[in-house]
């Protein structure tokens, strides 16, 4: 592996042009190649260590941007083609594909190219190990500010490739997916610390072989206990994107949810799940659909839903929410949660003052109004939950209660990825989706249109599962949540920084002048 990183480091930095950028979109396709559902681990050597290369090989801060960008590049048009998909389901926005493919992803690669720019800094002062630990120090900074900065988009973080095994997964709980991101980056260059100082690559391999160790042991031999008297029945109805929304198909996808839900075993049942919008209309008490889903609720049952929510008079005045209901026998709502975290140009647009008004948004010529986020909800008859409608699944300070919240006794995951078909995407997302239950020592029940929907416990262990593009049920029992909350979940805030400090300080102890010749 040392000679092979040898002859990558001799032939990379000769290539010009095209070449050069060729290469390091490769490199980021392999990249990709790290993540769900392929997982090939092993891929991050060659992926990071030779955009370590190019970028360490660069003449100018400009060609270490571009070198950068083209990583980010392939890493992302590969990863996030499934954006496509979604632009398929209406013929208004097929004329968006190219845009998307090859100019939003290109807009994300902007995070790499900047990475690789800053470490033009670096090169001036570090040199050797020391270099390489500030390159991983700052391509993880920069994938953390990717998770935040106008809005966040922490898709696909490299920190997502330990989830190839449940024992590496356990390392979640300590350090989350930026914390992970950062261990990725540092084994995909550990060939290159054996050509500066072997014991810093025998560190990096010790340290993940350890780890993985030590997460197998954490993982008890027996499945978790269960919370007493709550059985959960998970509806996935399978329903199609362009029949969702299609008002003369809206009342029979409605009636598929009905009729599943009384699928045989009802009556050991406490709990109905259905997913995000599965009732495709504003849902009020008092009316005719709270009377319809009131009779269709055998009585002591609960059924939880995703649906929409509004207020005001009028449309010019309304507000209206993307939500999850707590609906019992009667029709009456007895809990209700607000989506926290919208998807900008899906259920906000961002730039609307510059865009035809009835843009993107499924609302039309108005956006979904915000609600509150990291709520602990204690509906009567429900244990404590921590909702998360779609993709705010794949924030992990959303799954974090607020102080004071108390802790959450299960996450509850509710989304439509009908959107993107049998892509990757839906795939992508339910793995994010199960490292939150990791993080926060939590189980996590997950609820998908088409797939895929699952309960999840408190180690990522899949304790039930419907795959992507079936129609079914899914009845489970809710796993317990852990006795104590994981380092994680109590130290997420200044674990990064402090991982970053002593990275910091390890690059200045290793700092080597260059050689005077």
């Amino acid at each position: 592996m040392i000679c092979r990183a040898g002859q990558c480091a001799a032939f990379l930095p000769t290539l010009t042009g095209w070449r050069r950028n060729l290469a390091a979109f490769c490199l980021g396709v392999l990249a990709m190649f790290t993540l769900a559902p392929f997982y090939v681990f092993p891929l991050l050597i060659p992926a990071f260590s030779g955009l370590y290369i190019l970028v360490d090989s660069a003449p100018t801060r400009r060609r270490m941007f571009w070198d950068g960008w083209f990583w980010g590049w392939g890493y992302y048009m590969t990863g996030l083609y499934w954006f496509c998909v979604a632009l398929l389901t209406d013929e208004a926005f097929e004329w968006l594909i190219p845009f998307a493919l090859f100019g939003l992803t290109g807009v994300i690669a902007i995070y790499t190219g900047v990475a690789c720019w800053l470490m033009a800094f670096a090169k001036k002062y570090m040199h050797g190990e020391s270099r390489l630990l500030i390159f991983a120090l700052i391509f993880t900074l920069v994938e953390t500010a990717r998770g935040i900065l106008f809005t966040g988009f922490p898709w696909n973080l490299p920190g997502y490739s330990f989830g190839f095994s449940e024992a590496t997964l356990q390392l979640a709980s300590v350090l989350g997916p930026y914390g992970l991101t950062g261990c990725a980056v540092l084994f995909g260059l550990s060939p290159l610390f054996a050509r500066y100082y072997k014991p810093a690559a025998a560190a990096i391999w010790i340290s993940l072989a350890a780890a993985a160790i030590w997460g197998a042991c954490r993982i008890p031999a027996t499945p978790m206990p269960t919370v007493p008297d709550i059985r959960l029945r998970l509806v996935q109805a399978n329903i199609s994107q362009p029949h969702k929304w299609n008002p003369k198909l809206q009342m029979q996808g409605l009636q598929q949810h009905i009729d599943l839900m009384h699928s045989p075993g009802l009556e050991n049942i406490t709990h109905i799940i259905w997913p995000e919008t599965a009732v495709p209309y504003v849902f009020q008490e008092n009316s005719a659909l709270s009377r319809l889903l009131g009779s269709a609720i055998p009585e002591g049952k609960i059924l939880l839903t995703g649906t929409l929510r509004a207020e005001g008079k009028d449309f010019a005045s309304a507000k209206i929410w993307n939500s999850l209901m707590a609906i019992d026998h009667s029709g009456n709502i007895i809990g209700a949660y607000d989506k926290a975290h919208l998807v900008p140009f899906g259920e906000f647009q961002p730039i609307r003052p510059y865009v035809p008004k009835d843009w993107m948004t499924p609302v039309g010529q108005k956006d979904f109004s915000w609600g509150t986020a990291s709520q602990v909800l204690e509906w009567p008859g429900t244990p404590p939950l921590l909702p998360l409608i779609c993709y705010e699944a794949i924030f992990p300070e959303m799954a974090q209660a607020e102080s004071g919240n108390g802790r959450p006794a299960w996450l509850l995951n509710v989304t439509n990825d009908a959107w993107f078909g049998m892509s990757t995407g839906p795939r992508q997302h339910f793995q994010m989706s199960r490292m939150r239950a990791v993080e926060q020592g939590v189980p996590l029940v997950r609820v998908a249109n088409t797939g895929i929907s699952a309960v999840i416990d408190p180690y990522g262990r899949i304790t039930a599962y419907l795959p992507l593009g079936t129609q079914g049920i899914l009845d489970a029992d809710l796993p317990q949540s852990l006795g104590s909350e994981t380092i994680y979940a109590l130290y997420h805030r200044i674990l990064l920084p402090s991982l970053g400090f002593i990275l910091f300080i390890l690059a200045l102890i290793r700092r080597k002048p260059p050689v005077s010749s």
